[in-house]
């Protein structure tokens, strides 16, 4: 039986480099947090969590992730900043983010031109975020906006 080469369009060796990734969730809801944190760890990935925008900022160093995942309401920091300094330093530049807030996209599209590559609007699915986080470091792609 031959094992298939690409699954769901991307290339096995894509998925398999998936495996592992790394990712850090800021959101300050500790349920929601949580969910998410479950749900990532379910698919694979390495969660590093963090309950506001600067708990977030000072963990970045250590954590080294592969993708940022961020609430724009965080406190201490909020997550508009966050971004903001996230794309002004170079060793961050290149790490995708996905936004997730319960702001219409129209009320914050001013964050797009900061460089995000995901945006989801809550409440959503958690499946929802899995996709476009495999979407993102399987291709490097720009993920849909929902």
């Amino acid at each position: 039986m031959a094992f298939p080469d690409h699954v769901d369009g991307v290339l096995v060796e894509e998925v398999a480099a998936m495996a592992g990734s790394r990712v850090m969730v800021a959101e300050d809801d500790p349920g929601l947090l949580e969910v998410l944190k479950v749900n990532l760890e379910q698919a694979g990935y390495d969660v590093v969590a963090a309950r506001d925008g600067v708990d977030a900022y000072l963990s970045l160093e250590v954590a080294r992730p592969d993708a940022v995942v961020l609430d724009l309401s965080l406190p201490r920091m909020s997550g508009f900043r966050l971004v903001k300094l996230l794309r002004r330093d170079a060793r961050w530049k290149p790490v995708p983010v996905i936004v997730v807030t319960g702001f219409a996209f129209e009320e914050v599209e001013e964050i797009a031109d900061e460089g995000i590559q995901g945006f989801l609007r809550k409440p959503f699915e958690p499946s929802d975020l899995v996709d476009t986080l495999e979407l993102l470091l399987a291709r490097g792609g720009v993920a849909l906006v929902s």
